[in-house]
């Protein structure tokens, strides 16, 4: 059983079949949830230059994160949100490893073998190498 499960979300409605894995493979009497949005930041911009349009990003992300908090928490686990700024794949590894999190469940879309462009740089594969912990990907789900 996890203590506490990181979930790394974007801000589209995808992330409910997240969700429901985690109310699956969780115990809510044992298992804290910490739900993650990462805010990419520009490289290049110059400090302050793009604060209005973080600011922008971050009350949008609030409002979904404590949507999907209370949401989690109405099945009786104990739900934080925290958003932070950076890349992606190493603030998700970050994050885990200070909170030390047992497992992290994230999205993931479906890479194809026969592409002739595999995106192996995806965000789910950089957090399955780098993670301090194990990592469960959830595919979306098949259409017949």
């Amino acid at each position: 059983m996890y203590d506490k499960i990181l979930i790394p979300v974007d801000l589209s409605s995808t992330n409910e079949a997240v969700f429901s894995t985690v109310r699956d493979l969780a115990d809510p009497d044992r298992t804290d949830v910490l739900l993650l949005h990462v805010i990419e930041t520009l490289q290049d911009d110059e400090p302050g230059e793009m604060d209005d349009f973080y600011e922008e990003l971050r009350e949008e992300a609030d409002a979904k994160m404590k949507d999907w908090a209370a949401m989690i928490a109405e099945d009786g686990f104990e739900v934080q949100a925290a958003i932070t700024y950076g890349e992606r794949g190493p603030e998700i590894t970050r994050v885990a490893d200070e909170q030390e999190v047992d497992l992290i469940v994230q999205r993931s879309h479906k890479v194809s073998r026969d592409a002739d462009e595999t995106n192996v740089g995806t965000v789910s594969h950089q957090v399955a190498i780098f993670a301090p912990c194990s990592v469960l990907l959830v595919r979306p789900e098949r259409t017949q």
